[in-house]
């Protein structure tokens, strides 16, 4: 069962991350590597898990989604199990935006948990983590 993590939500002096860093630090993780996406959807970036040895090729992290890149936000969206998705939207932590085949669930942070980094990196660690199990 995943645990939403009760962090500080970032106050008006605080600048939220630039997305390129987040993005850094996302192909900063082992077997990451970024997909191209679709053409016509400019700021638009996805990443997958291409793991060989573990037989693992799964899209996980959408980035520069217009949903909330238009109100400043990073516009993020994970692709998770069914059931972990569920969990994660009754705890108030993101909200399902896209049913995803086999069995998994676009969700975006929503709530405080959109205004804050360590629980939008700890949700974005989620998704990494089911596509790598």
């Amino acid at each position: 069962m995943i645990r939403k993590r009760r962090a500080r939500r970032m106050t008006a002096h605080e600048d939220a991350p630039a997305p390129h860093d987040i993005h850094e630090w996302v192909r900063s993780l082992p077997w990451v590597v970024e997909r191209p996406y679709a053409v016509g959807t400019p700021g638009v970036r996805s990443f997958a898990v291409d793991c060989e040895p573990l037989g693992r090729d799964q899209l996980w992290l959408i980035t520069g989604l217009p949903h909330r890149a238009r109100d400043g936000g990073l516009g993020i969206a994970v692709i998770l199990p069914r059931d972990v998705a569920i969990e994660i939207e009754e705890d108030g932590w993101g909200r399902a935006i896209s049913p995803m085949p086999p069995d998994r669930v676009l969700v975006t942070p929503c709530g405080d948990a959109a205004e804050s980094l360590p629980e939008i990196e700890a949700l974005v660690l989620s998704a990494y983590g089911a596509a790598m199990s």
